[in-house]
C-alpha cells in the first residue's frame, strides 16, 4: 500500500510539474523571437528541460553460499553493490518470493530461515517488506565511478541450518529502491 501511495503522489508531482512549466514557458514572456532586418539580426531562444527523480541499483549478483553438511557458526555471503540517486537519498524495500527470509527446499518441506542486512554508513537489519529510508545514494554517478556505496549481507545461524533436511534450498530477492 505504501508504494501505492508513493507511485500516485509520485504522478501527481509530475502532472504538476508538467503544467508548472508549460505555464511558465507557454506565455509570450518566455517565448522565442526572431530578429530584425539590418546589419545585424539577434533571435533569442529558451532552453528548457525537466528532470525528473531516478534511482538505479547495480551490481547485483547471485549469492552462492556453498555446500555444508552443518554450520558451527553463521554463514554470511557479502554482495557489494551500488545504487544512483538523482536526489542524494533513497529508500530500500526487500521481499522475498517465499513471502518471508527463508529458502526453501526443492524436495523437502523444510526451510531454512535467514537474515538480511544493508549497510552503507551502518549496518541496518532488513526486515521483509518495510522500508529503510534515509539511505545515501551517488546523485553523480550512475555506477558509483566503478566502484560501491552499499552491501547486502545474508545469514544464515547453525541452528536454522542444521535443522533443516538434506536437500538443495533457494530464494529470490527482490530489492526496490525509491528516490526519496
Amino acid at each position: 500500500m505504501r508504494w501505492r501511495t508513493w507511485h500516485i503522489a509520485s504522478k501527481y508531482r509530475r502532472l504538476a510539474t508538467v503544467l508548472l512549466m508549460f505555464t511558465l514557458f507557454n506565455t509570450s514572456v518566455w517565448s522565442a523571437t526572431d530578429g530584425s532586418l539590418g546589419d545585424n539580426s539577434e533571435g533569442t531562444s529558451i532552453i528548457t528541460i525537466i528532470k525528473e527523480d531516478a534511482v538505479q541499483i547495480s551490481g547485483v549478483d547471485d549469492l552462492e553460499m556453498g555446500i555444508r553438511g552443518s554450520l558451527t557458526e553463521s554463514q554470511s555471503v557479502d554482495d557489494d553493490l551500488c545504487v544512483f540517486s538523482s536526489t542524494g537519498t533513497y529508500n530500500l524495500t526487500v521481499t522475498s518470493a517465499n513471502f518471508f527470509f527463508a529458502l526453501t527446499g526443492a524436495n523437502t518441506s523444510s526451510n531454512i530461515i535467514y537474515t538480511l542486512s544493508w549497510t552503507t554508513d551502518t549496518t541496518r537489519a532488513i526486515t521483509h517488506g518495510n522500508a529503510i529510508t534515509s539511505l545515501i545514494g551517488d546523485d553523480s554517478s550512475l555506477d558509483c565511478n566503478g566502484g560501491t556505496n552499499a552491501n547486502l549481507q545474508v545469514t544464515i545461524t547453525p541452528q536454522n541450518f542444521n535443522s533443516a533436511d538434506p536437500g538443495s534450498y533457494r530464494d529470490t530477492v527482490t530489492l526496490l529502491v525509491q528516490p526519496e
